[in-house]
């Protein structure tokens, strides 16, 4: 088998090879023979027709395998012999071939960018004190009265901009309906922003079996296109006023909500948690300057249809964002999406790819017990079993590979963090 390799660019290559006759001829048989054992063909008993007859009735369908799988072998050798790593499947072209002829053919394809690595080693990333303040224990406190706080009926009043409401409404464009704006018995906080703005503002003032039209706009980047930054009417009835009573703050509090004795406990428990959730915000934050400070510093080609997987991947993530919120997807402008999302795409991949040739150069690894582990997180997290997340991951294609190097590259990173230099601000 000849080769020839033709660089497109540093990242994209078209290779062209040159199968020899004999190869051709010694599949061909091979083919011809396995099948002529099965054939079934009038006048001869099966597996009895003569070597011409077969190839006459099956030549070219066993003409068509061979090529196929000579093909398929032959880049791959080729691939192994230019040391290649291609990232997505070739496309064949200039197929030739004819009786008493070598096959030729050409395929094209991308491959990870040669990367030379420069400085990763004590990069600055900035360090603050995460000790939890009094106003930090005190929100949480706040939040967490709010929690447990009870709704108590007004009567004699009207509403005002800290109240809860049980509402109706209804909306209508230009005279009509809108569809999925409405409900009957709805419980609204006031001051949330839940709804559109501007709704809950005019509620404030009403009274208890009051109804009142409220005239709003929806915003331009509404979930649903139809009405987007269109006027719109809703037809509010008012059949409760509720009001927000907090627990009181002592020690009944805090045994109320969890394994504390007393009010003091409750505020070094909390203190425990500010802390340790501020570390980790500030470890995320930190290997997000770390890569970004790293990508930054190489300058090399990236392959296009990396990038495109990229983006696919992020476009199905806010698709599932939004439906988690109840937007359908076909809602999401992919054009607009693709366009704003690009260079975060391509900033991504090259942080994948400059990881992946650290984690070479290092010699880091995932080892089983660490995909175990990284399977059985995802578990914890998604609240499945491990046995389930496991199997989804056998029979996506690829999917325990992507996992393994997934792993590997947080696994890099946090190597390339504890060498990093903490700087205070």
């Amino acid at each position: 088998m000849k080769t020839a390799v033709e660089d497109l660019s540093a990242v994209k290559k078209k290779i062209r090879i040159d199968v020899p006759l004999e190869d051709l001829t010694k599949e061909t048989n091979k083919a011809l023979a396995d099948i002529g054992k099965k054939a079934k063909i009038a006048g001869f008993r099966q597996g009895k027709a003569p070597r011409d007859l077969v190839e006459r009735h099956y030549g070219e369908q066993v003409q068509g395998d061979v090529i196929n799988k000579l093909i398929t072998r032959s880049y791959f050798a080729a691939v192994r012999e230019n040391n290649l790593d291609p990232v997505v499947v070739p496309e064949f072209t200039d197929i030739q071939f004819a009786k008493g002829q070598p096959l030729t053919f050409t395929a094209t394809v991308e491959v990870r960018p040669t990367i030379e690595l420069g400085t990763y080693d004590g990069i600055e990333v900035k360090e603050a004190d995460v000790a939890a303040t009094d106003p930090e224990v005190d929100q949480t406190i706040d939040r967490l009265r709010e929690m447990y706080a009870q709704l108590e009926v007004v009567e004699g009043r009207a509403v005002d901009g800290s109240d809860t409401v049980v509402i109706d409404f209804e909306g209508f464009h230009d005279g009509k309906p809108i569809e999925g704006a409405k409900a009957a018995d709805h419980m609204l906080p006031l001051g949330k922003g839940s709804l559109i703005p501007g709704f809950e503002e005019q509620i404030v003032g009403m009274n208890k079996g009051e109804t009142k039209e409220i005239q709003v706009t929806f915003p331009g980047d509404y979930a649903n296109k139809e009405i987007a930054g269109k006027d719109a009417t809703f037809t509010v009835a008012l059949k409760e006023i509720k009001k927000q009573v907090l627990p009181e703050l002592n020690d009944e509090f805090a045994k109320d909500i969890g394994d504390h004795q007393t009010l003091e406990e409750l505020r070094v428990r909390i203190k425990e948690d500010v802390e340790v959730r501020k570390g980790r915000e500030q470890e995320s934050a930190q290997r997000e300057e770390l890569l970004s400070k790293i990508v930054e510093a190489h300058s090399f080609e990236i392959p296009a249809s990396m990038v495109e997987e990229e983006l696919k991947a992020m476009i199905r993530q806010q698709a599932q964002r939004m439906a988690r919120q109840g937007a359908p997807a076909e809602s999401i402008d992919e054009a607009k999406f693709r366009e704003e999302g690009h260079g975060l795409a391509e900033k991504r991949v090259k942080g994948m790819l400059i990881l992946d040739e650290i984690a070479e150069k290092e010699k880091v690894t995932v080892s089983d017990q660490e995909l175990a582990a990284g399977l059985a997180g995802i578990a914890r997290n998604a609240g499945q079993p491990v046995e389930a997340i496991k199997k989804y991951y056998a029979n996506v294609e690829g999917g325990m590979e992507n996992l393994r190097a997934s792993l590997l590259q947080e696994k890099t990173l946090n190597h390339l963090l504890s060498r990093a230099k903490k700087v205070y601000n």
